[in-house]
C-alpha cells in the first residue's frame, strides 16, 4: 500500500534530475510509504541515464516517457500510473529536505485537509549579486502552518494534494496550456473553488537550485512579465467576458508605464527600491500584452524555465 506517489516531470535537465533523486534517496525513515514516477518530456529520453544511475544505487523509480512536448501534458502523464491516496509533485531544479515529506503528509493528516503546499527556498549560485539576495528579490511568502491558502499561493513545486481530487477528470491538468504554463494555478483554482482546503506547511521544506542566468535582473523582470501574463490569462477564462472591465488593458499600460519611469529613474542611485518599482511595471506590462493579444510559450523552447 502506497501512501504518496512522489511525481517529477524533467526535461533535459540531467544534473538536476541526478541531485533531486539523491536526496529522494535520503528521506527520512519515518516518510510515509511512496513510490516515484518521473516522467521525462523529451522524446530522446535524456533522462534515462540518470535514472538508470539512481536505480543502480538502490533507488526505485518508475520511468516514463512522454514524447509530445507541453508541461501540462507532462504532469498528467506523471499522475496516470500513480497509485498513492495522495499524491506529491516536486520539480526537476529542486532538493527535499529529508524530512520534507515526513511534515508534508503529517500536516495534511492532522488538519484533515485536501492537500499542502510547503515552502521552495532558494540555492544561489557564487554569481548572484548579494544585493538580490539581500533584497528578498528570490523570497517567497512563507505563511505558517495550517493557513488555508487561495489558489494563487498554490504551486506544483511542492505541493501534496489527495489523489480522488485529482482523478475527478481524466487529464487534471489544463493541455491548452502546455507551452505557456499556469496549468498549476488552474488546478488549484478548480480544487479551492470545488471547496477544497489546501494548507501551507512551513517545516515541508525543498531548496530550489538557481543558476546564474536565473539570478539577474532581467530573468526577475521576465519572469514577473509572465507572471502578469498569466494572472490576465486565469482571469479571462473565469470571469465571464461581459464582467471583465473595458478599461482593464489602459489600466495595465498606464500603470506599468508609470511603475517603469519611475523605477528607471531611481534604480541608478537606490537600486533594491528601483528595482521594485520595474518589477511592479514588468507585472503590469504582461496584463496589457495578454489583452492586447500577446503570447509566449517558454515550454514551447528547448529548456524549460
Amino acid at each position: 500500500m502506497i501512501d504518496v506517489s512522489i511525481c517529477v516531470c524533467t526535461f533535459r535537465r540531467p544534473d538536476g534530475l541526478r541531485r533531486l533523486l539523491h536526496s529522494l534517496s535520503r528521506l527520512d525513515a519515518a516518510t510515509p510509504r511512496h513510490d516515484i514516477i518521473v516522467v521525462d518530456n523529451d522524446a530522446e529520453r535524456s533522462a534515462e541515464p540518470v535514472v538508470r544511475q539512481a536505480r543502480a544505487d538502490g533507488l526505485a523509480v518508475h520511468y516514463v516517457i512522454e514524447p509530445t512536448r507541453g508541461i501540462a501534458r507532462a504532469r498528467n502523464r506523471s499522475v496516470e500510473p500513480a497509485s498513492g491516496e495522495f499524491v506529491a509533485f516536486i520539480d526537476d531544479d529542486e532538493e527535499a529536505d529529508p524530512l520534507w515529506l515526513v511534515h508534508l503528509h503529517g500536516e495534511v493528516m492532522r488538519h484533515g485537509v485536501d492537500g499542502a503546499i510547503g515552502p521552495v527556498l532558494p540555492a544561489f549560485n557564487a554569481e548572484t549579486a548579494p544585493w538580490l539576495i539581500e533584497g528578498g528579490f528570490f523570497d517567497r511568502p512563507r505563511p505558517p502552518t495550517g493557513t488555508i491558502l487561495t489558489a494563487r499561493q498554490a504551486r506544483t513545486g511542492n505541493a501534496l494534494v489527495r489523489r480522488r481530487l485529482l482523478m475527478a477528470r481524466p487529464r487534471p491538468f489544463d493541455e491548452r496550456l502546455d507551452f505557456t504554463g499556469g496549468e498549476d494555478t488552474e488546478l488549484f483554482t478548480r480544487l479551492v473553488d470545488a471547496g477544497c482546503r489546501i494548507i501551507a506547511v512551513d517545516s515541508a521544506i525543498v531548496h530550489e537550485h538557481l543558476p546564474p542566468h536565473r539570478t539577474t535582473v532581467r530573468w526577475l523582470l521576465r519572469r514577473r512579465f509572465l507572471t502578469g501574463l498569466g494572472s490576465a490569462r486565469l482571469y479571462a477564462a473565469t470571469v465571464p467576458r461581459d464582467a471583465q472591465p473595458a478599461w482593464q488593458r489602459a489600466r495595465a499600460l498606464t500603470s506599468g508605464l508609470a511603475w517603469g519611469v519611475t523605477g528607471l529613474a531611481l534604480f541608478p542611485a537606490a537600486r533594491s527600491p528601483g528595482l521594485r518599482r520595474l518589477i511592479l511595471a514588468a507585472r503590469d506590462l504582461g496584463r496589457f500584452a495578454f489583452h492586447s493579444g500577446f503570447t509566449y510559450r517558454p515550454y514551447a523552447r528547448d529548456g524549460w524555465r
